[in-house]
């Protein structure tokens, strides 16, 4: 007798970090799947059938039944030590309870039985307990497949010992299945003796072929009392005892047991980004796709031509966009950058077959690799970019080529050594328990100190320089700026002033001063100040200008936000953020932010940019409030500012790059836990009460923060704050101006004016006392006519500078 094998049990994970605790079956902590792994799933049987004879039941509620003698069977729970009883049958399966347990490739059952016979005047003759056990075993790669029988007497009255049993098995008749008549054993037996058991073994072949065939089983026991020739057969089997046989894997034929789902391991010590990226998308998106426990299975796409056509609709449409953090190395180096999809394209839950239109609907994502540095893990891992919508359910990412095409490779082996057919289902384990709310790699704030000043303002003064330099260029230019908002600065490293705009309209004006209704307006330009002499620069020609970043897709445009100058490899760039908005409907505020990007200029040619790569935008932040340089932070980073946006009280949100290149590892701010996180969706908002545009600017060996207050829509008023670190808390809020052109008491006494987006340009002033800031003044008259606010006045839409001087007050901290 070939001794006991036990299945294995399953390894629980930690608990993951979070507020929703996961149901037990999704606590992934599978170890790696093989043919013989004997991790058992357990499906509940249906009862026994009586199929000779009466029911126990009815011979004990009828004694006229019982007259002449008779036998019953019946089917009975588990005693209470059924998994000690069971450990006596060399089968795999625990017994326990009226189970079967099933692995890809093993059926094995433990069921318990009472037989009680009666003698001819209906009295009691005695009782037996037994117990049958039956293990089927069959092969990835054979059609021929073995059963193990065992029928054991737990106990028995000694005068059930003449009592006989027979036993008989086969195959379902409407399959390809043969076991040349054989049964466990031949003929009647007598009872054996208590602990003891008779076994068999009856080998059997799929004769199938060109497909695959369901085979069920069945088995019987009968019991005879030769002495009246009484008995009782007991049938079980059918649909729970199923078996699947196909020539349609591989070129050869297997069988397999279908009722397991197997589950295919994604490797992370071969492939850690991979299983990062896929644990990450699993554990995100509302469906779970393939999370055993907390989603749907997947399902295997086994046509080849639905698998390309995923593949196009997902990453290869045109609208991905490659972001490659492993050095820029050319296909086919096992680092060149590719389009990894999830779901795959191989399933039939590929974003190709969930109704999307294009790759952009899906969750867009980088990995990164490991070790290097600034407390960041040793390991490969993703961080996800952004997303068009928070329902969708695909992701694609940016991934190196040995990974993607080393996870795809394990999923065709798995295919091929589980037998997974075409739209049979199968579980995937990528770690999704481990990232289920859980922030990613984190680590702690070290905030700095120093001892804290509030502001105190003097010497402000409205229509600082350069502001009559571009009104005098306005009135003048024949093609360039007149009129623009955003106003951010960055000084070129030749000493010239770059001054960078949004909405744009473009000259000339007309001999009255006011503006043609015909006149050009772009979404976006540069204006390069040396001097007070002023030049603009826009994308397309001179007599067809664009904006300096358009946008093909309909309805959709970029407008921009703050900019610095980056280095490369001893190479100066320019780099400024944009931000993609859409339309959606035509009333006034139909339009909504999409995602954020970052383009990268030569400072040969700022016509158009050099590269356009996706920036964080999956916690539905707008970055590019602000910047500030790593040459000006004091700790190596820079810290790039953004808005959690609002009608009003929106929120300021910080980030922070080493050293002074954008296109880098971006850190968030998670101010309620005081440390910095790698997914932007983990982190949380500061000051609220901030602009879509502000500024953070060193002074006083501390920092100011000036923005337009947020706390009431279109508020006139400009504050400041301070701190001790670039990244907040905000201490010692102080009014510094108030915007007069605001609404219908303002200086154009029109409600449909206001002014926004109040920020400091550090770069005209270098005495560390004095600054100037700009703010932008517009209104809600949009009609294109010559009695439209912008053509009829074209000094509303336009900038203006305000000079100030500041000190620190001498009294105590925070006062």
């Amino acid at each position: 007798m070939a001794g006991q094998t036990r299945s294995p049990q399953q390894e629980p994970p930690d608990e993951p970090a979070g507020t929703k605790p996961l149901p037990e079956v999704a606590k992934q902590g599978f170890k790696n799947q093989k043919q013989a792994d004997r991790k058992s799933q357990k499906v509940e049987e249906k009862a026994s059938r009586i199929t000779r004879g009466s029911s126990c039941d009815e011979l004990r509620r009828d004694p006229a039944k019982r007259k002449g003698g008779a036998v019953c069977v019946e089917e009975k729970e588990a005693p209470a030590a059924a998994a000690a009883s069971a450990a006596a049958l060399p089968v795999w399966c625990d017994g326990g309870t009226a189970l079967i347990q099933v692995t890809r490739f093993s059926l094995c059952s433990v069921r318990y039985w009472g037989v009680i016979v009666y003698n001819t005047d209906g009295s009691e003759f005695g009782t037996a307990d037994i117990t049958t056990a039956q293990e089927i075993n069959t092969a990835p790669r054979a059609s021929d497949f073995m059963e193990e029988f065992y029928m054991r007497v737990d106990r028995m009255d000694p005068a059930l010992a003449t009592v006989t049993v027979s036993a008989n098995t086969e195959c379902n008749y409407l399959s390809g299945c043969s076991d040349g008549g054989q049964d466990p054993w031949i003929g009647e037996l007598p009872m054996p003796a208590p602990g003891t058991w008779w076994e068999g073994t009856v080998h059997r072949s799929w004769t199938g072929a060109n497909g695959h065939d369901e085979i069920l089983m069945l088995w019987t026991l009968t019991f005879t009392k030769p002495q009246s020739g009484k008995s009782s057969t007991v049938q079980w089997g059918g649909l729970d005892y199923e078996l699947r046989c196909d020539d349609e894997i591989g070129g050869a034929a297997g069988c397999v047991v279908p009722s397991y789902t197997p589950t295919m391991v994604v490797d992370g010590a071969t492939y850690p980004g991979a299983r990062n990226y896929i644990g990450r998308v699993q554990a995100s998106m509302s469906s779970h796709p393939g999370w055993l426990g907390m989603g749907e299975a997947l399902h295997r796409e086994a046509d080849s031509a639905v698998q390309e056509e995923n593949r196009r609709k997902v990453c290869y449409d045109g609208t991905w966009v490659k972001e490659d953090r492993f050095g820029g190395k050319a296909s086919p180096d096992p680092d060149s950058i590719e389009c990894d999809e999830f779901p795959f394209a191989a399933t039939k839950e590929s974003g190709g077959q969930s109704g999307i239109s294009s790759g952009a609907e899906c969750q867009q994502w980088t990995v990164w690799p490991g070790g290097s540095g600034s407390g960041w893990p040793t390991t490969d891992y993703a961080v996800q970019a952004w997303t068009k919508s928070g329902t969708a359910q695909c992701a694609r990412a940016s991934m190196p080529r040995r990974q993607n095409g080393g996870v795809g490779t394990g999923l065709s082996n798995f295919y091929q050594n589980q037998r997974i057919l075409d739209n049979e289902d199968f579980w995937l384990d990528s770690g999704a328990a481990g990232v289920y709310n859980h922030p990613g790699p984190v680590k702690a704030r070290e905030a700095k100190s120093c001892s804290l000043k509030s502001p105190v303002f003097s010497e402000v003064t409205p229509g600082a320089a350069p502001q009559s330099a571009f009104l005098n260029y306005a009135r003048t230019t024949p093609n360039g700026w007149t009129g623009g908002d955003s106003t951010y600065s960055v000084r070129l490293p030749d000493g010239r002033n770059l001054w960078l705009f949004s909405d744009t309209f473009l000259g000339p004006l007309n001999a009255n001063g006011t503006r043609p209704t015909n006149a050009p307006l772009v979404n976006s330009s540069f204006v390069i100040q040396n001097g007070s002499n002023l030049t603009t620069i826009t994308g397309g020609t001179a007599a067809n200008p664009s904006a300096i970043m358009p946008n093909n897709d309909a309805g959709h445009w970029y407008w921009l936000g703050d900019g610095m100058i980056a280095e490369r490899g001893g190479t100066k760039y320019l780099q400024v953020i944009f931000q993609e908005y859409y339309r959606f409907g035509d009333g006034l505020w139909d339009w909504g932010w999409h995602h954020s990007v970052l383009a990268t200029f030569s400072l040969s040619d700022l016509n158009s940019p050099l590269s356009v790569v996706p920036l964080p935008s999956a916690g539905g932040v707008t970055w590019g409030s602000g910047i500030m340089p790593s040459s000006e932070s004091g700790d190596g980073y820079t810290y790039i500012y953004g808005v959690d946006d609002a009608p009003t009280k929106k929120s300021m949100r910080v980030a922070r790059v080493l050293g002074n290149d954008l296109n880098t590892r971006w850190e968030f701010l998670d101010p309620a836990n005081n440390r910095w996180a790698l997914d932007e969706r983990r982190t949380s908002n500061t000051l609220t009460g901030v602009a879509n545009e502000y500024s953070v600017t060193p002074w006083n060996g501390q920092f100011m923060l000036l923005t337009q207050d947020s706390n009431l829509a279109f508020n006139a008023q400009v504050y400041a704050y301070s701190s001790c670190d670039p990244a907040g808390g905000w201490y010692n809020q102080a009014e510094v101006y108030k915007m007069p052109e605001t609404g219908l008491w303002g200086t154009y006494g029109d409600e449909n004016v206001f002014a926004y987006n109040a920020h400091i340009h550090p770069q005209l002033h270098s005495d560390g006392t004095h600054f100037t800031f700009s703010y932008n003044v517009n209104t809600f008259d949009n009609r294109v006519s010559a009695e439209g606010s912008h053509y009829k006045d074209p000094s509303i839409y336009k900038p203006r500078w305000v000079s100030f001087a500041v000190h620190p007050n001498p009294c105590p901290p925070r006062c």
